[in-house]
């Protein structure tokens, strides 16, 4: 499935999508059910979502989630 959001909004670490997958994990939500509400509303697979929520939380870089999007791309 397709990512929802764009790439400007991928690069931009401070965009909505970001802070509101921070603010579930300071709510104490598991790292399964973060993802799993980021593969509901915005998309992508089991692997995108979790590269997502670890660029969230500051745990790899936006250049990692862009590499695995354009490696699925081909």
């Amino acid at each position: 499935m397709d990512l929802k959001v764009g790439r400007s909004t991928l690069l931009d670490t401070d965009a909505v999508e970001y802070q509101w997958i921070r603010m579930m994990a300071s709510e104490g939500c598991t790292r399964n059910t973060i993802n799993t509400s980021i593969q509901r509303c915005l998309g992508g697979d089991e692997t995108t979502a979790d590269i997502l929520r670890r660029v969230a939380m500051k745990q790899c870089s936006v250049n990692e989630l862009l590499s695995s999007l354009d490696a699925v791309k081909y």
